[in-house]
C-alpha cells in the first residue's frame, strides 16, 4: 500500500517516496546511505503491541561474502538470510557457540538450480546434445562439493519443497559418459584432432560463489565428452541483460524460485506466452510447446486437487524428458544468527517477513 495523499497526482516513477517509503508494517524508514546501511526505527503507532520488540532494525549493505563472514563472527551482525556466507564456511559456523543455523522460514520461496539453454543456439536446439550434457553432470557430485550437503536431488521443474505436485520418477538421465559421447556421435558432432566436438559461453548468476563453483565444475565434466567451455562473468544486472534482453548467450547457470504454487513461480519458465525479450526470470529458453502449454493452462485453474496434482505431473515428465532446461538441485537456503536473537522465524518467509516478533536477549 502507498499512501494516496502523497502519490495522488504525481509522476509514479519519480516520486521520491519511493526511495523513502511510508508503510504500515513494525518498522518506519529513516535512512538510506547508499551503499551502506538502511535504518528502521520502531512504529509507534503498529497495530500489533507491544510489538516490535526491539527499538532499531539496521540492515547492512555488505556485497563481499567473506566480510560478512567476519561480521557475524565479530557480533558486528546479528543475523543473515539467505545462506550469507560461503558454504565453505559452514563447518566453522557450527563451531562457533554464539552463532547458530537455521534452514527454516524458506517455505513460500523453495529455490531450485538449474543451467538455462539458449534452444535459438545451432548446438543446443538439438535434443541429443542437452540429453549428453544431462548424462555428463554427476549431481552426486554438486550437491557434495559446492553446496556441501544443504541441497536435494531435484531433476523435475518443481521442488520436492512443493510436496503434493512434486514428480519424484527418476530423471531419464543418469550420469553416464559412455552414454553422452555416443549420443554426441549420433548427433554428428564428432571430436576433431584436438578432442574437441564444439565450443559453449557459460554464464552464472553471479550471486554468491556457488554458482560460480557450478560453472567450473559444468566446464570440467563438458570437457570430458568433447564440448569446450568458455566461463564468463559480469555484474547481476549485466547477466540478467544478457539472459533475458539481448539473449547473448549460449546455456547459464543459477537459481530460480518456484514459489507457493506452480501457477505463480513454475509456469512463467516454461509457458511459451512468458518468452518476452526484455522481461527477466521468464522463458529465457525460448521454448514453445502446445502440449506443456495447454497443461499449464489447464493446471492453473483446475478446482480438483487431485486433478491440478496430475496434470503438473503429466507435465513434469515432459520437460524432463525434453530437457529445455537442466533442472539439478533444490538448495537448503540457510539463515545464520547470533544465538542472542530469537523470534524471527514465525512463518514460512522467515526473515523476509515483518521480523515484529524479534528479540534480543540482554
Amino acid at each position: 500500500m502507498v499512501p494516496k495523499h502523497l502519490y495522488e497526482g504525481t509522476n509514479i516513477l519519480s516520486n521520491p517516496h519511493n526511495t523513502a517509503p511510508i508503510g504500515t508494517g513494525p518498522f518506519v524508514f529513516k535512512e538510506w546511505v547508499r551503499g551502506n546501511h538502511i535504518l528502521y526505527e520502531s512504529n509507534p503507532n503498529y497495530w500489533d503491541q507491544p510489538k516490535p520488540y526491539i527499538d532499531r532494525l539496521v540492515v547492512k549493505i555488505i556485497p563481499d561474502a567473506a566480510t560478512r563472514t567476519i561480521a557475524l563472527e565479530t557480533g558486528a551482525l546479528d543475523l543473515g538470510s539467505d545462506t550469507p556466507i560461503p558454504m565453505s564456511e559452514i563447518e566453522c559456523i557450527k563451531k562457533n557457540p554464539k552463532l547458530g543455523i537455521e534452514t527454516r522460514g524458506y517455505g513460500y520461496s523453495p529455490t531450485q538450480t538449474r543451467i538455462e539453454f539458449n534452444l535459438d543456439n545451432p548446438y543446443l536446439k538439438n535434443l541429443k546434445v542437452r540429453q549428453a550434457i544431462a548424462h555428463s553432470i554427476n549431481l552426486d557430485v554438486l550437491k557434495k562439493v559446492v553446496w556441501y550437503g544443504y541441497a536435494s536431488n531435484s531433476p523435475t521443474g518443481i521442488t520436492p519443497e512443493l510436496t503434493q505436485f512434486h514428480d519424484s520418477t527418476p530423471s531419464p538421465y543418469n550420469f553416464d559418459i559412455a552414454k553422452a559421447n555416443k549420443l554426441l556421435d549420433e548427433a554428428g558432432f564428432t571430436r576433431q584432432a584436438n578432442g574437441i566436438r564444439f565450443q559453449l559461453v557459460h554464464y552464472f548468476m553471479p550471486y554468491g560463489d556457488s554458482f560460480k563453483r557450478v560453472a567450473e565444475y559444468l566446464k570440467s565434466a563438458l570437457a570430458k565428452v568433447g564440448i569446450d567451455v568458455t566461463i564468463r562473468s559480469q555484474d547481476f544486472a549485466t547477466f540478467v541483460k544478457r539472459v533475458y534482453t539481448d539473449r547473448d548467450f549460449d546455456f547459464n547457470n543459477g537459481s530460480i524460485s518456484n514459489l507457493f504454487d506452480p501457477a505463480v513461480g513454475v509456469q512463467r519458465l516454461y509457458w511459451s506466452k512468458t518468452y518476452s525479450p526484455g522481461v527477466p526470470f521468464g522463458n529465457g529458453s525460448h521454448y514453445s510447446k502446445p502440449e506443456v502449454d495447454r497443461l499449464l493452462e489447464q493446471a492453473a485453474v483446475e478446482t480438483d486437487p487431485a486433478k491440478r496434482v496430475a496434470l503438473y505431473k503429466q507435465f513434469q515428465r515432459i520437460i524432463a524428458t525434453e530437457i529445455l532446461d537442466l533442472n539439478l538441485l533444490q538448495i537448503n537456503r540457510l539463515t545464520i544468527y547470533n544465538k542472542h536473537v530469537h523470534g524471527f522465524i514465525n512463518g514460512i518467509q522467515g526473515v523476509n517477513g515483518s521480523l515484529a516478533d524479534v528479540w534480543i536477549e540482554q
